[in-house]
């Protein structure tokens, strides 16, 4: 029989499921899973200034942070050299859950571990953010890739095709952008900076959701994003340091058919960090707090 565990969630945002997530899955393959704000153990903040009852607090935020504040222990999304920052927790590791949750996928791993299915592709690259940033590529690099082929932006920012559906931000608009983006060989997965006051790692659902689409991400954002995913199954922009040199692989890639499908066919993780896929790795952090 398994132990009874009792946990809380603290200031998560709106259309987050207290009952239902990456975490309290995590822990059910241990635990007996009780949700209740009633003297619980355990208690996840998506804030740091107050503590809840007499439980361990673990920080973490959907948005990158540096300060775990009046919590006992944090996890970033970030890689961060502070000893009170216990595991890197990359946001797409809960979309992973998500689309798993709604029936969108078959398991929480098939997104990392299973290839995605390869279908004809009728569109070059899509690009869908929802404005400029000033600390990112994406304008400059839309602009480049623009004058080889047609980029479609189909998001708010330099909108010059209808978009998809579903609300931004929530796993029913995720998965329409994937359906969207299911009819493009590419994927614009720029995020919006690569340095957070000195820390970098910041990777989000966009990385995966071309993957999912069986369209190729193009990815900027995290220098470090080799160890996370195979250079050989995404469009790593850090491996080739630059607009030009990044656009002449796509390029290539784009009038060589067998060499595209040998992308898709690629192992989409670094199978050196394989750890970090499986649900255990999430289980792991929380019970390694559990039990001390």
């Amino acid at each position: 029989m398994k132990k009874e565990l009792r946990l809380w969630f603290t200031h998560f945002w709106g259309k987050f499921d207290y009952y239902d997530n990456l975490f309290t899955y995590a822990l059910s393959q241990k635990y007996n899973v009780i949700v209740t704000p009633d003297n619980p153990e355990l208690v996840i903040s998506n804030h740091f200034f107050e503590r809840y009852q007499n439980a361990k607090m673990v920080y973490f935020a959907s948005e990158p942070f540096y300060d775990i504040g009046v919590l006992d222990y944090g996890t970033s999304q970030l890689y961060v050299d502070d000893s009170r920052f216990i595991a890197r927790l990359p946001l797409y590791l809960l979309y992973a859950y998500e689309y798993y949750k709604v029936g969108f996928t078959k398991s929480y791993g098939e997104v990392f571990f299973n290839p995605p299915q390869i279908k004809e592709k009728t569109n070059f690259c899509a690009y869908l953010a929802g404005a400029p940033c000033p600390t990112s590529i994406r304008e400059r690099f839309f602009y480049n890739l623009s004058e080889y082929k047609k980029v479609d932006a189909a998001g708010r920012h330099l909108r010059n095709t209808p978009g998809p559906g579903g609300e931004v931000g929530t796993i029913e608009g995720s998965i329409e952008k994937i359906k969207f983006i299911s009819s493009y060989k590419f994927t614009l997965a720029l995020e919006n900076k690569e340095e957070y006051k000195g820390c970098i790692g910041w990777t989000s659902e966009k990385i995966i959701e071309p993957r999912l689409a069986g369209s190729i991400p193009i990815h900027w954002g995290n220098p470090r994003i080799d160890e996370d995913f195979n250079d050989d199954a995404i469009i790593n922009w850090y491996k080739y340091g630059s607009d030009e040199k990044t656009i002449e692989r796509i390029i290539e890639i784009d009038n060589d058919d067998d060499l595209y499908i040998d992308y898709l066919k690629q192992p989409f993780i670094n199978l050196k960090n394989k750890s970090l896929f499986e649900i255990d790795y999430v289980l792991n952090i929380f019970d390694g707090i559990i039990q001390q």
